[in-house]
Order: structure tokens, then C-alpha cells, then sequence
């Protein structure tokens, strides 16, 4: 494959009985960075600079602090925190606060773990996208899986184009396998509802007992703590 991506893990979690194999393949490259955030990355010069820029959103901040290496933490925030330093000066006007307040924003959002697995997780979709032209079988594992989370999802038929000549085919099988996994869910999740009808209280709920957190999950991505 063109992206010297694991396409073994690519067909290990479409194999998953998940809602969403994407989820799970972000998980895997979203630890592997928690861990070198956490390990050797902490002492090369040009990541101290990239956090320094980047810092980290509240989500991995949490991550990083509840694990073992708190110094690394500290190390890296404290970075960070001399860089957001030059926000922290005497205002004197209001058009300064405006701009001001906008910058802050805009430094907010940003963050080195999100962006790094990000630009992981593109090269998984086009890399799935080039193994359904050039791996035989490799659309029935699209088929026999459950869809995708909405997020990831969209991203799939954004880089349809990199199936090449068999987009049209690709974007069909994408879009029928998400179609048909949805009105599963939301039937089983209209099960769920429907059972708190005295009427059908004695009926078995079966798959539908987990329906609205596999809904979560549909709409919203996988929690990855």
C-alpha cells in the first residue's frame, strides 16, 4: 500500500462486532501517542517546541495526568505554559481585548495529540479506500461489518476518491453497509423505547437492551478514556 499503513489491523477491526472499526483503530494510534507523550518523546527539542505551540486539549491533558508519568506532564505543560505567557500581558483597550480574546481562542482549540492522530487516521482512509480496488475480498469485510460512527464515516467518503477507478463501487458499498446499519440501530433503539410500554413489558428486549449506548456511539464516536 502506497501509505505504509497496517493494513492487518485495518482487517483485524473490521472484523470487530463494533459499531464502528474506525473507533477502534483511532484508539490504537491515539495510545500509541498518549505513550510516546509520556516517554521519550518528552526530551526531544522539537516536541517540546510543537507542544509548546500546540499544548494539549482537556481530554488528553486528562489522559496524560491520570497515568503514572506525571513529570512529563509537568515538563510539557510547563512549556506550554511559557509560551501562553506572551497572552498574558497589560491590556489597555478594547479593540486590544478583542483581539486578544480571539488569539486565546484560537490557541485553545489546538492540540498536538489531536493533530498527530488526525493526520494518522487520513492515511487509514485512503488506505482503506486503495484496499477495496486492490484486495479481492476485502469489500465483504465493508459488508459484514456494522457501519461506521458518523465522524468517521464522512471521512470514509471523503477519501473515496483513492479507490480509484472503483470510487463509484466503493462510495455504493460504504453508503449501503452505513444505511443499512442505521435503521438496525434505530429500530433496535425504537425496541428499547417501545418496552417501557406496560403493554410489552414482557416481551424480550434481546439486542435492544444496549441499543441507546451503541447509538452514542453511532452518532457520536466511540468515548476513548
Amino acid at each position: 500500500m502506497a501509505y505504509h499503513i497496517d493494513t492487518g489491523l485495518i482487517k483485524e477491526k473490521f472484523k470487530v462486532d463494533c459499531e464502528c472499526p474506525l473507533c477502534e483503530i483511532q484508539k490504537i494510534v491515539e495510545e500509541q501517542f498518549l505513550h510516546e507523550f509520556l516517554n521519550d518523546a518528552v526530551m526531544e527539542e522539537n516536541t517540546r517546541i510543537t507542544v509548546g505551540k500546540k499544548g494539549f486539549c482537556s481530554r488528553h491533558f486528562d489522559m496524560l495526568f491520570t497515568r503514572q508519568n506525571k513529570l512529563s506532564v509537568a515538563l510539557q505543560i510547563g512549556t506550554r505554559a511559557e509560551v501562553l505567557q506572551n497572552y498574558m500581558g497589560e491590556i489597555k483597550s478594547a479593540k486590544q481585548a478583542k483581539k486578544l480574546a480571539e488569539q486565546i481562542d484560537d490557541a485553545s482549540k489546538r492540540c498536538v495529540i489531536c493533530s498527530l492522530t488526525e493526520d494518522s487516521m487520513v492515511k487509514y482512509y485512503k488506505t482503506i479506500a486503495q484496499m477495496f480496488t486492490k484486495e479481492k475480498d476485502f469489500f465483504k469485510s465493508i459488508i459484514s461489518s456494522k457501519g461506521f460512527c458518523l465522524h468517521h464515516y464522512a471521512e470514509l467518503l471523503r477519501y473515496s476518491s483513492f479507490a480509484g477507478f472503483m470510487k463509484d463501487e466503493y462510495v455504493s458499498v460504504l453508503s449501503s453497509t452505513q444505511n443499512r446499519n442505521f435503521n438496525r440501530l434505530s429500530s433496535e433503539l425504537k425496541t428499547f423505547c417501545d418496552k417501557h410500554d406496560y403493554r410489552r413489558a414482557l416481551e424480550p428486549l434481546g439486542d435492544a437492551e444496549t441499543a441507546l449506548p451503541r447509538m452514542r456511539i453511532k452518532l457520536y464516536g466511540e468515548k476513548i478514556e
